[in-house]
C-alpha cells in the first residue's frame, strides 16, 4: 500500500474543471454551427479529445504514473485512432445508391 500523500494546491484541479466547463459550452456553441457531417464530427472529436486528455491527465493522475504505462495507454489511443481514421475513411467513400 502507498502511503506517500500527493500535496497539491486546490487551484489546479479547479481550474482543470473551469476548463472542463468551458469545453462542454464551446461543444454546445460549435452543435449550432452550419458545417458539413464531417466537419461537425471533426469538431466534435477535437473538443472531446482536449476533455478526454484533461481527464485522464488531472484526475485520473496520468502525470504521476511510470513511463511505461504511458506508452501503453499511448498505443491504446493510437489504434482506436487508426480504427476511427479507416472506419470514417471507408465511410465518406462510400457511393450512396
Amino acid at each position: 500500500m502507498n502511503t506517500h500523500e500527493q500535496t497539491q494546491s486546490p487551484r489546479l484541479p479547479i481550474l482543470v474543471f473551469g476548463g472542463l466547463i468551458i469545453l462542454t459550452i464551446l461543444t454546445v456553441m460549435l452543435a449550432g454551427l452550419d458545417v458539413s457531417n464531417t466537419g461537425a464530427l471533426l469538431i466534435a472529436m477535437s473538443v472531446a479529445f482536449v476533455k478526454a486528455a484533461l481527464v485522464l491527465y488531472y484526475f485520473m493522475h496520468l502525470n504521476h504514473e511510470p513511463l511505461i504505462f504511458k506508452l501503453f495507454l499511448g498505443v491504446a489511443f493510437f489504434t482506436l485512432l487508426a480504427i476511427f481514421v479507416l472506419t470514417f475513411s471507408d465511410y465518406s467513400f462510400r457511393v450512396i445508391a
